[in-house]
């Protein structure tokens, strides 16, 4: 079924495109996961509209075509309340992912916390936090893949903003682990907020960097740095 969704439907929406020499490597980096399955792997990737993670997991399919690694996904707390009527789409999408065996883990989004249209207190983003940490410490000894935005929303531009400290805290608790960039970009003009559908997307993939152990891993700046190079110019935003 996951396969079906999120490569038979993905591609027939979307019609995503590698650029030159991506393909390649999303082969070498499968190829080294197949061969070192102790790794873990990040994908993280530039957040421009609501479709962007049907194509994240698009791609993390043909980095593990074998279904070998349990897949999480990082997802907005207040997106996802399945009692909030304004986000009845985005929980439809969760129980789908669900079904589909990603499961998906709510965090409080920085933009968020002490924002009066969302209500979230320092302390309740500070549990939240706690609690997402916990249970990627829970799944360690589990074979595992994430996909993270960075940035924490979706860009207003597109052009790419300052990542957050989260991407590197879960190197941290899952090393030995590979960190993925992957870029997104439209042919032609997109919409932040509808899934485009119709829209040729392209996919492009960063410098991935290897972290051997808990205590040796990349700054944010390095992280975000690979994945800005990745994409057009004009998308690199701070990065440029």
């Amino acid at each position: 079924m996951r396969r079906f969704i999120f490569e038979g439907v993905t591609e027939l929406l979307y019609s995503p495109e590698f650029v030159p020499g991506a393909k390649e490597k999303v082969d070498l980096i499968k190829d080294f996961l197949e061969e070192n399955p102790q790794y873990n792997f990040v994908i993280y990737f530039n957040h421009i509209s609501f479709n962007d993670p049907a194509i994240v997991i698009n791609v993390v399919d043909k980095i593990d075509p074998s279904f070998k690694k349990h897949l999480v996904t990082m997802m907005s707390y207040s997106h996802t309340d399945p009692i909030d009527s304004k986000h009845k789409v985005f929980s439809f999408m969760a129980k789908g992912l669900e079904k589909c065996g990603v499961e998906g883990i709510r965090v409080i989004q920085k933009y968020q916390v002490n924002n009066p249209e969302y209500g979230y207190t320092e302390e309740q983003a500070s549990l939240n936090y706690m609690q997402s940490m916990r249970r990627l410490k829970e799944l360690r000894r589990t074979p595992i893949g994430v996909i993270i935005s960075p940035e924490g929303t979706r860009s207003y531009t597109g052009e790419m903003a300052k990542g957050e400290s989260g991407v590197v805290a879960i190197g941290r608790i899952l090393a030995p682990i590979i960190y993925i960039p992957l870029a997104i970009s439209y042919e032609g003009k997109y919409k932040r907020n509808t899934i485009n559908i119709g829209k040729k997307m392209k996919m492009n993939i960063g410098d991935v960097v290897v972290q051997e152990n808990t205590t040796e891993y990349p700054s944010v700046d390095q992280l975000m740095t690979n994945l800005s190079l990745a994409l057009p110019e004009e998308m690199r935003g701070v990065w440029r």
